[in-house]
């Protein structure tokens, strides 16, 4: 016989009281306010609001999951070689850098697609089961003698369509992800520093998180291989279409990022 069911108040009281709610709440936050702030952008009515919004929910979702991993900060080399090497670290660290910053839209990308995926998992483990459990005690009697009510049905059929999108489209979204913080935005900051409408820090700040990406990401690793392939095509003999010139700095500006990015490898 299966235990008493908790009372829906009880549950949803557990679930908020969980660290991992307000890890979800700064999931929602980020992903309301990047599409809103895409909206804005797109209507010629960009505000800042949507933006903070955003990268403060960015900055609480993985402040809560560094403070889970690492516990209280230690004052020693170990803990902050190990907390600068932890993917979440770095990306709490962007998410702050782009929350003092002057907006960048394309910035927002990673994050929304990062809090699609985590939102739609915590609905479908967390939320669904809270509301709507499994355990026939909690249900009434026509889920005690084994059928599901209407609204456990339809959750089980939200919950299976969103594991399959997620199955299905984690994977591609990712590499899109590299593809958008190699090109997309490191492209609009470089040009943006070129153009003095962003700080100049901001592609230094930036091209030391890629390179930190490359070595732990096999996805920004596919970005830039993918990336470098496509350009020597263009700037290298014997398929080059540029004059020899270009194709000499390139060559020189490729061997110097190469080189910076594999102080990575020799610091650690």
């Amino acid at each position: 016989m299966a235990p008493p069911q908790a009372d829906l108040q009880t549950r949803v009281l557990k679930t908020v009281k969980h660290p991992q709610f307000l890890w979800f709440i700064g999931h929602v936050m980020t992903l309301v306010g990047s599409i809103l702030f895409w909206i804005s952008a797109i209507s010629f009515k960009s505000t800042r609001y949507s933006y903070i919004a955003a990268f403060l929910g960015a900055c609480i979702s993985y402040g809560v999951v560094v403070y889970k991993s690492f516990g209280i900060p230690q004052l020693n080399m170990a803990f902050a070689q190990r907390l600068v090497a932890d993917e979440n670290f770095q990306y709490l660290l962007l998410a702050f850098f782009w929350l003092t910053s002057k907006p960048i839209l394309f910035a927002t990308i990673p994050f929304l697609v990062f809090s699609l995926f985590h939102c739609l998992g915590y609905i479908r483990t967390v939320v669904f089961p809270t509301f709507f459990p499994n355990n026939p005690s909690a249900n009434g009697s026509a889920q005690a003698s084994g059928q599901a009510s209407p609204a456990q049905n339809v959750t089980a059929k939200l919950s299976q369509q969103m594991k399959n999108f997620t199955d299905k489209n984690y994977g591609p979204a990712m590499q899109f992800v590299s593809y958008i913080e190699v090109v997309g935005i490191m492209g609009r900051l470089i040009l943006g520093a070129l153009t003095f409408r962003s700080s100049l820090m901001a592609p230094v700040v930036f091209a030391h998180f890629l390179r930190f990406r490359y070595f732990l990401s096999t996805y920004t690793r596919a970005a830039f291989h993918d990336v470098a392939t496509r350009l020597d095509r263009v700037m290298l003999p014997p398929t080059a279409k540029v004059p020899p010139v270009v194709g000499q700095v390139y060559s020189t500006i490729k061997g110097l990022i190469v080189r910076y990015g594999q102080s990575v490898v020799q610091q650690r």
